[in-house]
């Protein structure tokens, strides 16, 4: 990898830090994808192409990553262009504006209005029944890369980050040295 030019160590450690958790999230976005290309064709082997929609599709790295995995399934990938690759809210915002339109809205909330209502919420909140095929968190860890294995995968998917540089010590030494001379001094 390339060396960390001098005095950007923290800026260089954090761009390698995002890229690191990046290049792990569209790992496992690409490895559920074509699971679900799999479990699709079962269902419907008719399958002609993926849809790759909403925030996640107006990622440059998510986009390539992909389209890989649809060309090694044989099946073209679909995205709307980047511009129109927007996140939920705005569907959700879009979505209410129709239904305002449509007379299909409720009237505010008034501070005066008694309300007792109550939703638990849970995070990871199961949308229905566990997939027979779903794996478990124990088989999901199992399969977990070393971490020459990981950085063999990334530099074969073309990652190469620049070596993680140490801290620089401030400039005066070590808070613990200046403390020793502060005692000596004084």
């Amino acid at each position: 990898g390339a060396a960390t030019p001098a005095g950007s160590g923290g800026a260089q450690r954090r761009a390698d830090i995002a890229a690191s958790f990046q290049r792990v999230a569209v790992e496992h976005l690409v490895e559920r994808v074509e699971r679900a290309i799999g479990w699709a064709r079962e269902a419907e082997p008719g399958l002609t192409c993926v849809v790759v929609a909403g925030g996640v599709a107006a990622n440059g790295e998510v986009r390539r990553q992909l389209s890989g995995a649809c060309s090694r399934a044989g099946l073209p990938m679909v995205c709307p262009p980047v511009r129109l690759c927007t996140d939920n809210g705005t569907m959700v915002a879009w979505a209410g504006m129709l239904r305002l339109w449509l007379g299909l809205a409720e009237p505010p909330l008034r501070e005066s209005d008694e309300l007792d209502l109550f939703v638990e919420v849970r995070p990871k909140w199961p949308i229905g029944p566990r997939d027979r095929r779903s794996t478990t968190q124990a088989q999901q860890l199992a399969k977990r890369k070393t971490p020459a294995q990981a950085s063999a995968a990334a530099e074969a998917a073309g990652y190469a980050p620049a070596p993680l540089a140490a801290p620089a010590a401030p400039a005066g030494g070590s808070a613990a040295e200046e403390a020793g001379e502060k005692r000596a001094r004084g």
